[in-house]
């Protein structure tokens, strides 16, 4: 593609999870016509863009990157349907446009990460750790308190993620983030985002990558990135690093092996709270606000909801009363001389009018209302490791399915099907991953046969699956190879027989005998007897079974 015509690049800074934003992209996008999207992303990713339409792609989802050599370097990068960047993804596959991730491949971040932590021990990434950072919005808090605003998460959510339309709001942004990076004020905010080496790279990448699109002869560019990286993209400015000095920044970077694929998320874990970076205070508020009603309409719909959920937990909460929250809520916007009622007002009618004044009544649905358990689900066309499709079979024969939200799990294991689901648990306990919790055991004059399990899936627990696969390509192999690895790396007899019990309840039919002669050749050999009588309540257990268990 060769064009002598000077390409037309629009940079348009949004708030990762922001419905604000995501509405003005797709508004922006359809007047722009874009050829060519780049969006800040991992660009290990551009082998899996061909599920973002799939018809069993439901949000929130998210691309998981690892390093198969070393698995404690992953990452993710979760999107729900009102993120911006999920929106230009499917804008782009319906108009058929180029699109590119174009952050610094994480190839290379975790290489420069690990080269860190050899030269001078620094911290690497945590186990799950997602990469992604927040937005630095904290410089706008001086900015927004002179607007009026508490800080700048208030003024954004107003004046962007909270209106219908802010198509407008692109170039402001811009304008805004230039500022901001440029004020002595804000200089130490500044100098702290921009003496992090890797945030010198990443955007030294994304010039790369946008003046590699214009090279190749795209007329219409689409940069869709964090509102902060904006001015940095403005290849125009000339206080900018020119291509020649971003080449040399780049060259020669360390690398490591990355495999990518998506992975089911979740809203909760789209939280702030969850410990993400990136993460927003209320996902549920922003899910409502991306349904697209007016501001009326819109407070109204919320309140009825927040009454709907007390019923639900048998308080009295009557139509008079969301009637009467409404008014009061429109009444508050009116004094802080707001055009709506935001969230905050909206919470403060339905405690006053709601609650009764009673901030422990509207904590009971706090996480139901604000946050919520909605989890996404990914086609099982989705590139993944044996291990994974194993367990996705197991699902699908022993008819489980996971889920965000708690659930109980009655099981009489008389019946092969609740036998082999029980099996399931426990062999996914020995593999580090806690899908289910054991809270009752019953018992009967012919053994135990009764179990009751709490079940909550955590998107993390794609990583651990993949993390397992080191010890086999199935489920119940995996698990005979760990607890058998774990029974050769201990002495002590006590840990022993509750291996040996573990076994037996996973029905891990080639360990047990191993562990039964680890057991025996150390207890041989033992004269401590506090060890000896720690082997007697475990190994009662298995005599507790009867022929249940077969």
């Amino acid at each position: 593609m060769v064009s002598t015509t000077t390409p037309e690049i629009k940079l348009f800074g949004i708030r990762h999870h922001g419905p604000g934003s995501a509405r003005s992209l797709l508004l922006a996008l359809e007047q722009f016509q874009a050829d060519c999207i780049l969006i800040e992303g991992p660009p290990e990713a551009q082998e899996i863009l061909d599920f973002v339409d799939h018809t069993e792609m439901q949000t929130p989802v998210a691309i998981m990157t690892y390093c198969p050599d070393n698995m404690q370097y992953a990452s993710y990068h979760p999107f729900a349907e009102f993120s911006p960047e999920w929106q230009a993804l499917l804008w782009a596959k319906k108009n058929q446009t180029i699109l590119r991730w174009i952050d610094l491949p994480m190839a290379h971040r975790w290489a420069q990460k690990m080269a860190s932590e050899k030269a001078a021990l620094s911290e690497t990434l945590s186990e799950h750790e997602a990469t992604e950072e927040s937005d630095p919005l904290d410089p706008l808090d001086r900015f927004a308190q002179t607007a009026g605003f508490s800080d700048g998460e208030a003024w954004w959510n107003y004046q962007i993620e909270e209106r219908l339309n802010a198509s407008e709001m692109f170039a402001t942004v811009a304008e805004v983030m230039t500022a901001l990076r440029e004020d002595s004020e804000t200089a130490s905010a500044r100098k702290l985002v921009q003496d992090q080496q890797e945030e010198v790279l990443r955007e030294a990448f994304m010039r790369q990558c946008l003046r590699q699109a214009k090279k190749e002869g795209f007329q219409k560019i689409a940069v869709v990135c964090g509102a902060w990286h904006v001015p940095a993209l403005e290849l125009e400015n000339t206080q900018l690093p020119n291509a020649k000095t971003d080449a040399a920044c780049l060259k020669s970077l360390p690398k490591v092996k990355v495999n990518c694929t998506w992975v089911p998320w979740t809203l909760r874990h789209l939280s702030s709270k969850s410990g993400y970076g990136a993460g927003i205070e209320s996902p549920q508020w922003y899910q409502h606000i991306w349904q697209g009603l007016d501001a009326p309409a819109r407070a109204a719909v919320w309140l009825s909801k927040i009454a709907n959920l007390l019923r639900q937990k048998d308080l009295d909460c009557s139509s008079a009363n969301v009637i009467e929250a409404v008014r009061l809520a429109n009444t508050l916007a009116a004094l802080r001389q707001l055009p709506s009622p935001a969230l905050a007002e909206l919470q403060e009618a339905a405690l006053a009018i709601l609650a009764n004044g009673q901030d422990s009544i509207l904590n009971l649905i706090e996480d139901e209302l604000l946050v919520g358990s909605l989890m996404g689900h990914v086609p099982s066309s989705v590139p993944t490791v044996p291990l994974q499709k194993d367990f996705e079979q197991l699902l699908k024969t022993l008819r489980l399915k996971t889920s965000a939200e708690q659930k109980t799990l009655d099981l009489d294991l008389r019946k092969d099907s609740d036998l082999q689901r029980s099996q399931l648990l426990h062999r996914l306990k020995i593999l580090g991953i806690n899908w289910g919790y054991l809270n009752k055991v019953g018992q009967s004059s012919k053994g135990s046969f009764h179990e009751i399990w709490t079940l909550e899936w955590q998107p993390e627990f794609a990583l651990l699956l993949i993390e397992a696969s080191v010890w086999g390509i199935s489920i119940e192999t995996a698990a005979n190879a760990k607890i058998s690895q774990q029974a050769e790396q201990t002495n002590d007899l006590g840990e022993l027989s509750n291996l040996i019990n573990l076994a037996i309840l996973a029905q891990l039919s080639h360990a047990v005998p191993a562990l039964i002669q680890r057991l025996a050749n150390c207890a041989a050999v033992s004269n401590q007897a506090d060890q000896l009588l720690a082997t007697l309540a475990p190994l009662a257990n298995v005599y507790r079974y009867g022929n249940v268990r077969n």
